[in-house]
């Protein structure tokens, strides 16, 4: 009797410990903390910027020039100048009235601006003496808009939606033509958000912005909703999907690429202030 409690005692203790460890490890897949293969986390934080309360909404960044990071926020129509090396902003530029603003972007002197319904800003010599023009989708339905890039031939401006765009899980990519100056008729991608790696992931992948890395030629899409980002290559075929911890990435809704290669996250203000992050992402193993 004395070794069948024992016996006893040791299956229920080990069955106790495999119940701790599947909860630990489901806590942190579900918190976004998703290690490799091997337990290892797939980014590493290089640097951090903590922003001014004027930018606790930061909706988009652009890194545009050595230690200049464009920036905007999702209620007034102002360009922030961000100088890395002071820590602080430097200038500000209005371009239009209130309005949910969500991405920007920069080709030579001239800044993009996109706003949530699709609407595009074009604020030209942003830097020198700025002047407004206004573009309008044709668009039959209402779509919300999030993230704003140049093409990899500078030609386009690539947009890419938020929710679901006409049908189930599809998020299309728009583009606007930088020498006609009028949005393209066709749809030069469609990313499909419940299918293959998706599954494994908490939650439906809502882009909150599209880079493309300046390197590789490889897209780069952020989730501001559950931290994620998307990396596909020049034929938007999904190649990986990487996790981001909600502690360090509280919503994160810019993303920008130095010409070097460098990756900056912008995160909106959640229980600390909004901040810049500089991520390297460690290689798939």
């Amino acid at each position: 009797m004395k070794m069948s409690r024992v016996i006893i005692g040791i299956v229920a203790a080990v069955l106790v410990l495999a119940g701790v460890v599947a909860f630990s490890f489901s806590e942190k897949f579900e918190s976004g903390i998703s290690p490799d293969a091997k337990g290892e986390r797939e980014y590493t934080i290089n640097n951090q910027w903590r922003l001014p309360k004027v930018l606790e909404e930061v909706s988009g960044i652009h890194y545009y020039t050595p230690n200049k990071l464009a920036s905007i926020q999702d209620e007034d129509g102002t360009i922030f100048i961000y100088d890395l090396q002071k820590k602080e902003i430097e200038r500000e530029i209005d371009f239009a009235g209130s309005g949910d603003y969500e991405a920007l972007t920069v080709k030579a002197k001239d800044a993009y601006v996109l706003r949530s319904d699709g609407v595009l800003f074009e604020v030209k010599d942003f830097l020198s003496n700025p002047k407004t023009i206004k573009y309008e989708p044709d668009l039959k339905h209402s779509v919300n808009f999030e993230g704003l890039c140049l093409s990899k031939d500078s030609k386009k401006l690539l947009m890419i939606t938020k929710d679901e765009d006409v049908s189930n899980g599809i998020k299309n990519v728009y583009s606007f033509d930088l020498a006609s100056k009028k949005f393209d008729k066709t749809i030069p991608f469609k990313l499909e958000t419940e299918k293959g790696i998706f599954k494994d992931f908490k939650g439906s992948f809502r882009p909150s912005e599209i880079e493309i890395n300046p390197e590789t030629g490889k897209y780069y899409v952020l989730d501001g909703k559950n931290p994620r980002l998307l990396i596909l290559n020049s034929s938007f075929k999904v190649l990986r999907l990487i996790s981001l911890d909600e502690g360090e990435f509280a919503q994160p809704e810019g993303l920008s690429f130095a010409e070097d290669g460098r990756l900056f996250i912008s995160n909106e203000a959640g229980k600390n202030n909004a901040n810049i992050l500089e991520i390297i992402i460690n290689p798939e193993k």
